[in-house]
């Protein structure tokens, strides 16, 4: 899969990711909620870290500047 993230998205994400970790680390793991938000959390690590995001790709969005800026292409999602 090609990058689909651009820079400032992948800061944000990666800042954004690591901040819930930490805050959900620190105050405590306690139920099912938690757990859901250190899941995102992990995610959002993960998209930052890798420039990837799967659900951008199913949605067709592409936030890299190539030649205009952020694009959604019709092309990209198929119909079913």
């Amino acid at each position: 899969m090609q990058r689909n993230i651009s820079g400032l998205e992948r800061v944000l994400r990666l800042c954004l990711g690591l901040g819930i970790c930490a805050a959900v680390l620190v105050l405590g793991h306690t139920n099912l909620a938690d757990s859901a938000l250190l899941l995102v959390g992990f995610f959002l690590v993960l998209n930052g870290l890798t420039a990837r995001c799967y659900l951008w790709r199913w949605l067709g969005i592409n936030s890299l500047r190539r030649a205009g800026g952020c694009s959604i292409s019709p092309n990209d999602r198929s119909e079913a």
